[in-house]
């Protein structure tokens, strides 16, 4: 079976991508992964050296939350067009990029599909952009949907 992997963050260019995916999903009959990453405890230095440890765990949990509700607001329309669909929340602390990498490689999935642009700020600047870095760390077929 062909399988996609989906990564999104919420972006503008996230929804582009799921509705691309789609269309090349649905003639296939592809088993799809809809994968979101959240890098945890994540702020500037001068941010999260105030934090305790009881306001991280209540930032995770809301960016947890957050992060479920996406993804499975993504997976509906795979799901209303009868395809195979699994949803993944990864917390690390390493760079989503890494992440995106590690799951499509452990997933042996035939193509890797992501946005040209994601969310932007503090952190894109800090780790570059996540679409040119999973497209050089794969060997397999990486989609950039612009």
């Amino acid at each position: 079976m062909y399988k996609i992997l989906i990564a999104i963050d919420g972006s503008e260019h996230s929804e582009k991508v799921l509705k691309e995916a789609i269309t090349i999903a649905e003639p296939l009959g592809a088993a799809i992964t809809i994968l979101t990453v959240i890098v945890r405890d994540y702020l500037p230095p001068s941010v999260s050296i105030q934090f305790t440890d009881d306001v991280w765990d209540t930032v995770n949990a809301n960016l947890q939350e957050e992060a479920e509700a996406l993804v499975a607001k993504s997976a509906a329309p795979f799901k209303e067009k009868g395809l195979e669909v699994n949803t993944k929340v990864v917390f690390g602390r390493k760079p989503p990029s890494e992440i995106i990498c590690e799951e499509a490689q452990e997933g042996k999935y035939n193509l890797v599909m992501l946005g040209s642009h994601g969310l932007r700020g503090f952190r894109e600047a800090l780790l570059g952009s996540v679409s040119n870095k999973v497209a050089h760390c794969l060997n397999g077929n990486v989609m950039i949907v612009k």
